[in-house]
């Protein structure tokens, strides 16, 4: 199937500097968005090491020469353990980063990554940058918030609704530069003709309704126009933080047979 893709990063309405950055690589079949922080651009600084390192790594990967750091996981494909560790190895770059300017101290990024190998996706994430699937108009979170108000919701302590203006909602519990080893969450799918997969910042779901981001991206021609929307309707709506997307569309097959398919999936 033929798969397309768009990113793009905004600085917003509020902060002075864009810390987010984006990762779109068609050669390793490589997507990613990390949000850093850490003020005085630190931020920027370990969201791009970030990006860079994984880039870098699975490069190398492909060529034989990078070995697996940490452990691989038996429940998962080869490629979402290989995404894995390249997200283990941008967390010791950043932190080792950080380590060594005093003015990076303390600097760290959520990381949002995809790897697409044949029509399997496989995804990894660390802190509150999320991934979406667009499937025959349901839209879904893959990804779940390593995050102080998600804990709380899982415990039963808040409910959604409360979660949406409660104080401490950028505190995250896990995130890529804070600790010398990191624990990564992997997903992966299967990709279907006529999915939509989105990787965003909290700049964006923090703005704007998973309602409202599934309808700009539905009546979309295309990532481009959507992404650009998006990030347009983050911005009308006070643009409080950085923002970023990237949207990948895995275009409908054609013909018969594939039309055949379309109508017995919906019977």
């Amino acid at each position: 199937m033929e798969l397309t893709a768009f990113g793009l990063t905004d600085v917003g309405q509020v902060r002075p500097h864009n810390e987010d950055s984006i990762l779109l690589e068609p050669s390793l079949h490589l997507y990613a968005v990390a949000d850093g922080m850490g003020g005085h651009k630190a931020g920027e600084f370990a969201s791009r090491i970030c990006l860079d390192t994984m880039k870098d790594y699975l490069l190398q990967a492909s060529r034989g020469h990078a070995p697996l750091v940490g452990e691989a996981d038996a429940a998962h494909s080869e490629a979402a353990n290989l995404l894995g560790s390249a997200v283990r190895f941008a967390n010791r770059a950043v932190f080792e980063a950080a380590y060594a300017k005093p003015e990076w101290s303390g600097m760290g990024t959520t990381i949002v990554a995809l790897i697409i190998a044949g029509s399997k996706v496989a995804i990894a994430h660390v802190g509150d940058s999320r991934a979406y699937l667009l499937r025959q108009g349901r839209f879904q979170q893959i990804t779940q918030d390593h995050s102080w108000i998600e804990e709380q919701v899982r415990a039963g302590l808040m409910s959604r609704e409360e979660a949406l203006s409660a104080k401490g909602r950028n505190v995250l519990t896990r995130a890529i530069g804070q600790e010398e080893t990191v624990q990564v969450d992997l997903d992966e799918l299967e990709l279907q003709s006529g999915d939509s997969l989105l990787l965003c910042s909290d700049g964006l779901f923090a703005m704007v309704a998973d309602e409202e981001i599934a309808a700009l991206i539905g009546v979309a021609k295309g990532p481009e126009a959507a992404c650009r929307e998006l990030v347009a309707c983050a911005n009308g709506r006070g643009g409080r933080d950085n923002i970023s997307v990237i949207l990948l569309d895995a275009g409908e097959e054609k013909g018969l047979l594939a039309g055949m398919k379309r109508l017995f999936a919906k019977g």
